[in-house]
């Protein structure tokens, strides 16, 4: 890690501006030094006559397979990618176990099966299954088999996605590829330079190939029902039976995002992930699967792959099966002796359920408040575990985040009001322990279901010494979540859930007090506050919130003149002038274009401020203000007959 730190500090004079870099340059360049990192150490490796971790291979065996590996570490085009992948696989042809259980064999592999033509792929897949005891045990090989298990599984259904869309609606081809990204996650999570998604799922192949992948799918998932009570507590093993779970749910990443879509599969798919749930509900040591990490992570994917396939009836199941036998159980009663201190902090933690007694099971909880239906979320989950304990979870750095989960997730008014009322008193304690995503999550169930508005802002305010003091001292206050009396040493930044906090109160019902005090304070305060990252999107709450008035916000746009010049040189404040031009009137408009047009030359320098001279036509108006106005009205009119076709929402007036 510290020579990469090294060869980025010295190329650091030799890289681009920081303005012409994309903004996904860090990102990129990570994974860049990390491939080259793994290179490195392959050639390392080599060099003390140590051909790779697993299994070991001949010298001229892994001297090409290092070769290989620094020609995959090059961007190449699909041709150049199908070319190479026939080749290698073709030279390893007959080694492919011995060269899977390899390190930097298992890395190749992976990477290059995606690539690989009918042939090749249709032989690897009988080479893999009729070895899958084998691979399912290595550390390395288990990777390559995972690999192949999510190649089959795209090029399986890849037909079964176009024939959807198709039905559904008769739009272009164009519009059906845009739709055809319902698993972008998984696009973005694949970390390869040869990444194989969508690669996967466009590339043509023949019918009786993908019967094969299909196929593939099915045994693969038949041999590890088979062999579940065996492989369950292997640690590799456990890796290809999620991989497993989840692809026959439609799931491609094991990531779970809130985003991504499951692909359409063979309702025989379904059935096979229903067996998985019978036979592991079966078990007579079902509860002690909650007791290891990697049995419990199962256990996650087999819920979040039900909750795919919509099936209430097996997902209810399995969830009932473990709130009976793992979570809840009965507290235990207090000795009528106090025993001290220790004694009674021994009660205390014992007096919780057994859901909280471990992180696996913990992890496992949060999954099921986010898949379980809501009658069950509030009748069983709630009343049985978190009742009565809400104010100690959230205190817990352990348990906190499944209280947010809670909230997240609560859609009854009845369940929201006895969570807030657990938690109403322990504001201030939260902020200091510093669960601010708690208070959070209260602040966004508040908005959500349009309840505890008052009281949350009149709790957070005591939270925060706040309630009457000056206005920016109080949006300071929320922004960073230190208390109004508090003076830190050195100047603080926009806390990110702070920011969040005040975009959900903005949506309150009410949100006077906070308009009032956004409009109050210096306006070159303000402006720097929305210069900032997570400050900017105050603006965007600011304009968009159903209670926040038409003259409130014309009332910010002309608060902020004399300071747009000044925003448009950052990043983010370029981004809050073109919110605040489209929120302004005409009026307001042109004193925004003119006060830019007086700082143009000093504004086209930076990329970012120079998009929003040409969006605004700032260089027309410095030139012609009457062919500016024109040209703007021209813009209105197209915007207006736009806003016919799609629909518009009008706003509520200000009470």
């Amino acid at each position: 890690m510290a020579e990469l730190k090294k060869e980025a500090a010295e190329g650091s004079s030799t890289a681009p501006p920081a303005a012409e870099r994309g903004k996904n340059h860090y990102k990129n360049r990570a994974k860049k030094q990390k491939r080259n990192k793994f290179l490195k150490n392959a050639k390392s490796f080599g060099k003390r006559e140590s051909f790779g971790r697993g299994a070991e291979l001949e010298q001229t065996e892994y001297n090409y397979l290092v070769a290989i590996l620094e020609t995959m570490t090059k961007e190449k085009d699909t041709e150049e990618r199908q070319l190479i992948a026939n080749n290698v696989l073709g030279q390893l042809k007959g080694k492919e176990i011995r060269t899977a259980s390899n390190q930097v064999g298992s890395r190749i592999m992976e990477d290059l099966l995606a690539y690989t033509d009918e042939e090749t792929f249709a032989g690897l897949l009988e080479t893999f299954a009729q070895n899958f005891r084998v691979f399912c045990c290595d550390k390395f090989a288990s990777h390559v088999l995972q690999r192949t298990l999510y190649v089959a599984l795209l090029r399986a259904v890849a037909p079964l996605q176009t024939d959807q869309q198709g039905e559904e609606d008769g739009e272009g081809e164009e519009q059906n590829a845009k739709k055809q990204k319902v698993g972008g996650a998984a696009e973005r999570g694949d970390r390869s330079v040869w990444p194989c998604y969508e690669y996967c799922l466009k590339e043509q192949y023949a019918d009786e190939h993908r019967q094969t992948c299909r196929q593939y799918v099915e045994r693969m998932a038949k041999y590890l029902i088979n062999n579940l009570e065996e492989f369950v507590w292997e640690a590799t093993a456990g890796y290809v039976i999620r991989q497993c779970v989840l692809n026959l749910g439609g799931i491609t990443e094991k990531k779970a995002t809130n985003d991504a879509k499951p692909l359409i599969v063979p309702e025989q798919w379904h059935k096979l992930l229903h067996e998985f749930n019978v036979q592991l509900m079966a078990w007579p040591q079902f509860a002690d699967l909650l007791g290891m990490e990697q049995t419990a992570t199962i256990l996650q994917d087999l819920l979040r792959a039900l909750a795919s396939t919509d099936d209430a009836f097996q997902l209810e199941q399995l969830i009932a099966k473990l709130f009976k036998e793992a979570f809840y159980t009965k507290k235990v009663k207090k000795e009528e002796k106090d025993n001290g201190e220790a004694t009674v902090k021994q009660e205390e933690k014992s007096n919780l359920p057994k859901a909280f007694q471990s992180d696996s099971s913990i992890r496992l909880l949060e999954v099921c408040i986010v898949v379980a239906p809501a009658a069950f979320l509030k009748d069983k989950l709630f009343s049985k575990l978190f009742r009565g304990h809400v104010k100690q979870l959230a205190l817990s750095r352990a348990c906190n985040f499944a209280i947010q989960k809670l909230i997240d997730h609560t859609t009854d008014k009845d369940m929201m009001d006895m969570v807030f009322a657990e938690l109403e008193d322990s504001m201030e304690d939260l902020l200091r322990t510093g669960h601010t995503g708690v208070v959070l999550a209260l602040a966004k169930a508040c908005a959500r279901l349009a309840c505890q508005q008052g009281k949350f802002v009149k709790n957070l305010l005591d939270a925060l010494h706040c309630a009457e003091v000056a206005p920016t001292k109080m949006i300071n206050a929320v922004l960073h979540l230190l208390p109004a009396n508090v003076t830190p040493s050195t100047a603080p930044k926009i806390h990110l859930h702070g920011s969040l906090i005040l975009q959900a109160i903005l949506d309150f019902n009410k949100p006077i007090k906070f308009v009032t005090a956004l409009l109050e304070m210096p306006n070159d305060r303000l402006a720097e506050i929305l210069s900032e990252p997570a400050g900017s999107f105050v603006a965007n709450a600011f304009v968009t919130g159903r209670f926040v008035g038409e003259k409130s916000r014309e009332k910010l746009v002309r608060h902020l003149e004399g300071q747009y010049a000044q925003l448009t040189l950052s990043v983010h404040g370029s981004r809050v002038v073109e919110i605040m031009y489209e929120a302004g009137n005409p009026a307001q408009r042109e004193n925004i274009v003119r006060e830019l047009a007086e700082q143009c030359e000093r504004l086209n320098g930076k990329p970012w401020s120079a998009k929003v001279n040409k969006r605004l036509l700032v260089d027309l108006y410095r030139r012609n203000p009457a062919r500016w106005k024109v040209a703007i009205k021209n813009d209105a009119k197209v915007e207006k007959m736009f806003d016919k076709l799609v629909g518009g929402k009008k706003r509520k007036a200000e009470s």
